[in-house]
């Protein structure tokens, strides 16, 4: 009897852990790159519709234990889809008290934001890789975490290596300093309580330096993109993503019937039929160039997977 009690308990404790995923806001993209390339995306993991206006960005810069500077966000963002936040700044400015030139956000970078920092410092978005970051409600929860507050991790942020994950005089370790981070696909939830460490490497991959074309979309096992996968329950890897070459595969448990990829601009690039179904899929064509796809496989069993592909 108390065997099984205590099951129950773990049972309802586990159940009430499960809850918590897919149910807040959370950072899914991080880009920290040259002059005032700074931009977050955040990624809406619920079926509802949310308003930004009771969340706010802030950064804990340089190892504050207190947040430096705060932007109020604004607007709704809607299910499984994403918003991107960037500095504002549009124009070179002097920076007098530094006798130097503070250089303007990369105007492609720029395009992606559906909401911009005012571009006058100091706000969040003017945050290094030793800043840490978090999403914020007005009610003063913390939802998100994207580094330690109250820890100054040196000039150089965060790297993947212990016992500290520092990168310290080593710049060429760092991963949160000239950097782009996409939150991987298995975190469900946001960093509510301050690390004891930061391991970056546990939830983010890193791409280059300046590359931004992944912002706009997140794959999340939450939802796919927005478009729901009507049961889907297979194993699908596409490999390589991102690919640097015009060569894409897609393994499959189950055969698929029917393939498209879309470009960023909505067209159909690729399509194709397979009458019998096929579990190993190849896609080879010039048309793959620089940039984000939204590929999408229909099953025989008419269930259908929703991916990005990244291709640079």
């Amino acid at each position: 009897m108390k065997k099984s009690l205590l099951f129950l308990f773990a049972l309802l404790m586990g159940t009430g852990l499960f809850a918590q995923e897919c149910t807040d806001l959370f950072f899914s993209e991080y880009v920290e790159g040259s002059g005032n390339n700074k931009a977050f995306e955040i990624y809406n993991p619920t079926e509802d519709a949310i308003d930004l206006s009771v969340y706010s960005i802030k950064r804990y810069s340089n190892g504050s234990p207190v947040s430096t500077d705060e932007l109020p966000l604004s607007g709704t963002i809607q299910p499984n889809s994403v918003v991107v936040v960037t500095n504002g700044q549009t124009d070179s400015v002097w920076v007098s008290g530094g006798g130097y030139w503070s250089l303007p956000i990369d105007s492609a970078l720029y395009n992606k934001g559906g909401l911009h920092c005012s571009g006058l410092y100091p706000t969040p978005m003017y945050f290094n890789g030793n800043d840490a970051m978090t999403l914020e409600k007005v009610t003063g929860d913390i939802v998100d975490i994207f580094g330690k507050t109250g820890t100054d991790p040196g000039s150089n942020g965060w790297n993947d290596l212990p016992p500290d994950y520092v990168a310290g005089d080593e710049y060429w370790t760092s991963w949160t300093k000239d950097q782009t981070l996409i939150r991987k696909p298995t975190v469900k939830d946001g960093v509510k309580e301050n690390p004891v460490t930061f391991m970056v490497n546990m939830e983010w991959d890193s791409i280059a330096k300046n590359d931004f074309d992944s912002l706009g979309f997140h794959r999340c096992d939450c939802g796919s993109l927005g478009i729901n996968t009507n049961s889907f329950q297979h194993s699908v890897v596409m490999y390589p993503n991102p690919s640097t070459s015009n060569v894409v595969t897609i393994s499959a448990s189950e055969r698929i019937e029917y393939i498209t990829v879309v470009n960023q601009l909505g067209q159909i690039v690729y399509s194709q039929d397979f009458e019998t179904g096929k579990k190993l899929v190849k896609i080879k064509s010039d048309f793959l160039t620089k940039g984000v796809y939204i590929v999408t496989a229909r099953f025989v069993d008419s269930s259908v997977y929703v991916d990005k592909l990244i291709v640079r």
